[in-house]
């Protein structure tokens, strides 16, 4: 079985028993940095399946190498955030458990919109969770968790519990790292108490079809290329650079979208057109397995127009 997430071969949302393939308990962890506690969840509880989500591309690498050596079935990885997967991918009333160990505070003011816990996350969360549902954190920064708290009583959804941290979550690196320095590390338990009353549907909308576009005039070879920033309501497009096919006539842009919580690295390519009345073929690369939104739509857009001011013109758009 595949370790990391496809999710372009998922519903969205998508119930834990079609992620999986069988019908058991949905864990998530936020942050799993080397996969040494998924790996714990995943021998100790098989019964369960369990989700990571790491916003970095070394964690999913490192995870990925644990896991497969240890042979485990039950485990799946998303490189990307937390906050997609709850909005998005996890089905309401899915989810039957929730850790964050150790997650980054973000203290600075300006970088509040980057932390896990923020206004509107507990009644989320709440949505995606069973009727007994709960979420686990473990953290050595008191300020934050107490920031937690206050936002989850503010719900009205949660009843929290301070209890010593589980063995487990102290056998972690950052766990390990703090305890040499003899800084104190504290445990939560939110457990769902109600539903909320916003029923938080997805945020991203999956298109049916992949985006391409056929092109008339020769392609440009340029010596140079000045990045690209294309904003669209409810994102952006950034086309990073362009690269030549190697023994093939063509083009790829690497380019990389942002809508919502949801970041895709994307590769387009543009090769000669196996049609009549157009010479050139705009398309998006499966490497990857970019799913079909609206910011892959934008992407197509901002590689079309570019080569036009490069002085192809357009003959038919797909998206």
């Amino acid at each position: 079985m595949p370790l990391l997430l496809d999710l372009a071969l998922l519903p969205l949302p998508a119930p834990g028993k079609v992620i999986f393939g069988r019908s058991s308990p949905l864990v998530l962890e936020v942050g799993f940095g080397n996969g040494s506690f998924l790996l714990h969840l995943a021998k100790t509880h098989p019964d369960w399946n369990v989700l990571g989500a790491d916003l970095s591309r070394g964690s999913v690498t490192r995870a990925w190498k644990r896991l497969r050596k240890a042979r485990v079935k039950n485990v799946r990885l998303h490189g990307g955030s937390a906050l997609f997967l709850l909005r998005n991918v996890i089905a309401p009333g899915d989810l039957s458990r929730v850790y964050v160990n150790f997650p980054d505070p973000w203290p600075k003011t300006r970088h509040a919109s980057r932390r896990l816990f923020r206004t509107g996350f507990f009644p989320l969360l709440a949505s995606r969770l069973t009727s007994d549902g709960a979420l686990y954190v473990t953290t050595d920064e008191d300020a934050y968790l107490m920031r937690s708290q206050e936002l989850a009583k503010a719900s009205g959804l949660f009843t929290i519990t301070i209890v010593p941290p589980p063995k487990a979550t102290l056998e972690t690196k950052y766990a390990r790292k703090w305890h040499s320095v003899n800084r104190t590390v504290n445990h939560a338990v939110f457990r769902k108490t109600d539903e909320p009353e916003t029923s938080f549907p997805p945020d991203i909308e999956r298109l049916s079809t992949m985006h391409h576009a056929l092109l008339k005039g020769a392609l440009p070879l340029p010596s140079r290329f000045d990045s690209i920033v294309h904003h669209f309501d409810g994102g952006q497009v950034v086309v990073l650079d362009v690269m030549r096919m190697v023994g093939a006539d063509g083009l790829v842009f690497m380019v990389r979208t942002q809508e919502s919580e949801l970041m895709q690295d994307v590769l387009i390519q543009v090769r000669p057109a196996r049609a009549r009345h157009a010479d050139q073929l705009i398309s998006i690369m499966t490497f990857g397995q970019p799913l079909a939104t609206r910011g892959t739509q934008e992407a197509a857009k901002a590689v079309t127009t570019w080569l036009q001011e490069h002085g192809l013109s357009i003959v038919e758009t797909y998206y």
